[in-house]
């Protein structure tokens, strides 16, 4: 035969019942509600009904004995209890809870093992639930940090100074320019020469042409000192030649 599992549903007001209250600011007002609950589950598995056996039917002393409630509170409590409809003594002397039937809630072995079986298959699933949500937040902050990283490429590209797109200078801007620095510089022959191969500075282009001009006075000026020197050079070797022809000639006079 098939266990029963019986149990008691107390709603959450049930202490704020008005007559739990009248019956609590009773003097042994709490035995009375102690007992009374007592009772109530006493008899749960029978419906509601308090009986020793089918032909006997339990007395006070006997339910002062099944609660271990002193007797005294027993019977002052079943007098409370029954002016208030909270028990009925019937006519065979059984007494009846009036509310048991309301509170309570009972189940076989399958049905809790099945019960329990159901909860836990939910149990799993919301676990499961909550793991595919992790995921998905998971994935979501990778987004997220995704985007963020385009907007600071975005944010550090509008900070970059955009470059200046090269401007060919004229021949006036050379000769201002060479002025300026005081650069003796051949304007003319410096834009014919770039002219001519493009405006390449080596295999690149050129960037700035101020740069440029700078870098072709330094090696003018290098031309120039190295061609003075050439000439020191040969002014000194001129001089020591015509020495040399003069002593020769003063020999041949001797």
């Amino acid at each position: 035969m098939a266990k029963k599992y019986y149990w008691l549903k107390l709603k959450k007001d049930f202490f704020k019942r008005h007559d739990i209250r009248i019956i609590e600011d009773m003097p042994n007002g709490k035995d009375y509600i102690l007992f009374y609950m007592k009772l109530l589950v006493e008899s749960i598995s029978h419906e509601g009904s308090l009986r020793f056996s089918d032909s006997i039917p339990y007395d006070e002393n006997m339910l002062a004995t099944i609660t271990n409630t002193n007797v005294d509170i027993v019977r002052s409590a079943v007098k409370i209890f029954s002016e208030l409809e909270m028990m009925q003594r019937l006519d065979d002397g059984t007494i009846f809870m009036t509310e048991v039937q309301k509170m309570v809630g009972c189940e076989t072995e399958f049905a809790e093992k099945k019960r329990l079986y159901r909860e836990n298959q939910k149990h799993i699933k919301d676990k499961s639930g909550t793991k595919k949500d992790i995921v998905r937040q998971e994935l979501e902050k990778e987004k997220e940090k995704e985007k963020e990283k385009e907007k600071e490429k975005e944010l550090e590209l509008e900070k970059k100074p955009i470059p200046k797109r090269f401007s060919k200078p004229t021949v006036e801007d050379i000769k201002a320019y060479c002025q300026e620095k005081k650069y003796y510089v051949d304007a003319n022959r410096f834009i014919n020469y770039y002219e001519s191969n493009g405006w390449m500075v080596g295999r690149n282009k050129m960037k700035n042409w101020k740069a440029t001009v700078s870098n072709w006075a330094s090696k003018e000026k290098e031309r120039e000192d190295n061609w003075i020197e050439d000439e020191k050079y040969l002014m000194g070797n001129k001089t020591t030649q015509t020495d040399m022809d003069d002593d020769i000639l003063d020999g041949l006079e001797l």
